[in-house]
């Protein structure tokens, strides 16, 4: 399957809407920890999107933490396996983008790396601030989430998005939203990470990726991301 990127050539190239300038933080190897396998949700939403009364939290879960992925640049090797689980999950046609993408750049030291990106969930998200239909919102976990029944598809939230995340179908705007709407619930691992075979994706609560190791550095931003590099 055909995965959209774009490769930055140096550090200084790259604009304010790329997750890639902070990839530069991966610079050292990082041993991940085996991620367990998710349980089966109890609920799915027929169209691949969570409704507020429907979200789930695992037994291990906590709906008062923040959560957010770890991407290891170190150990991407562009394969694609999350873009497609995200899409077949979520079922996205392969007419629209899916959730999530991989991005190739070449590092300080001339190596080309890739990083899965998808939606930071951050805790100041711009999106939030510009919608005018007050579609979005920060749920259970520090997930930010789009009311589809609300959005009116401005693209308001796109342009202040520093990480391309929003999308568009017909109907409202779509993004990552951790595999809620698709039936994951919180504490349990998304189907990118599941897909994951080399660990380059971890999920969890951002307190504790960011004590993984000494390594770990969360990504920068007026937004304050809810994700971490290694």
């Amino acid at each position: 399957m055909s995965i959209g990127r774009k490769k930055v050539r140096g550090m200084k190239d790259v604009s304010r809407r790329s997750l890639l300038a902070c990839a530069a933080l991966g610079a050292a190897s990082f041993a991940a920890a085996s991620v367990g396998e998710a349980g089966p949700a109890a609920y799915a939403a027929a169209d691949g999107e969570a409704t507020e009364d429907a979200y789930q939290v695992s037994s291990r879960g906590d709906a008062d933490a923040q959560y957010g992925f770890l991407m290891n640049v170190q150990r991407c090797i562009d394969c694609g396996k999350c873009v497609e689980a995200c899409r077949r999950a979520n079922g996205t046609p392969e007419s629209l983008p899916a959730r999530r993408r991989i991005e190739c750049y070449i590092d300080e030291q001339g190596i080309e790396r890739y990083v899965s990106v998808s939606c930071m969930h951050c805790e100041k998200p711009a999106c939030l601030e510009v919608c005018p239909a007050g579609a979005i919102s920060k749920t259970i976990g520090g997930i930010v989430v789009v009311d589809k029944d609300l959005c009116i598809g401005c693209k308001y939230c796109y342009q202040a998005c520093p990480f391309q995340a929003p999308h568009y179908d017909a109907v409202s705007m779509y993004k990552c939203d951790y595999c809620l709407g698709a039936g994951v619930a919180l504490g349990d691992t998304p189907n990118c990470v599941r897909a994951c075979k080399t660990q380059a994706l971890r999920f969890g609560k951002l307190d504790e990726l960011l004590e993984l190791s000494d390594r770990v550095r969360r990504v920068g931003g007026t937004t304050d991301p809810s994700a971490v590099l290694v």
